[in-house]
């Protein structure tokens, strides 16, 4: 693998694992310590999607390092990890405005979870960014191409009297 594609991976890896870390933790009411993770509380739905959406990342890359069939075909491959991976980004920015209200009303911080879900979600929408410029510029459409064209016979003989 080239170095951008092992950076993607470690990156989705990274986001990968730290749903499963502490998003966030505080004083509930009742003056109750509770912790939650991405996989919990109001946004749990919003951390399955990002769980799938790293998990499809890394499947496009290891099945078929595994010698399996390839999800996706090569020349889609940049451009669908990129959009999932921005998808992921995406997400993860709406768990934390959501995570912040709910931290504004109750005595609940962010926690390092969803710094790493973010950091991992950014580093992989990054490097699936350069690895499909990298490939845009390698593939230019065949415009420069020249095919002679051949002229139809002709239906009845020429006349070349003057």
């Amino acid at each position: 693998l080239d170095l951008e594609e092992k950076i993607l991976n470690i990156g989705s890896l990274s986001a990968l694992v730290c749903v499963a870390f502490p998003w966030v933790s505080g004083e509930w009411l009742g003056g109750k310590h509770v912790t939650y993770t991405g996989l919990g509380f109001f946004t749990s739905f919003i951390g399955i999607a990002i769980v799938l959406l790293h998990l499809y990342v890394l499947l496009v890359t290891l099945i078929p390092l595994t010698g399996g069939p390839a999800i996706v075909q090569e020349k889609n491959k940049d451009g669908l990890r990129l959009f999932t991976t921005l998808l992921a980004s995406a997400l993860t920015v709406a768990a934390w405005s959501v995570l912040t209200k709910v931290s504004f009303e109750f005595r609940l911080e962010i926690s390092f979870g969803l710094y790493g879900t973010l950091i991992g979600s950014l580093v992989s929408s990054l490097y699936s960014f350069l690895l499909f410029q990298e490939k845009r510029k390698h593939t230019s459409p065949d415009i420069h191409t020249y095919t002679a064209s051949v002229p139809p016979p002709a239906i009845e003989p020429e006349d070349h009297r003057f």
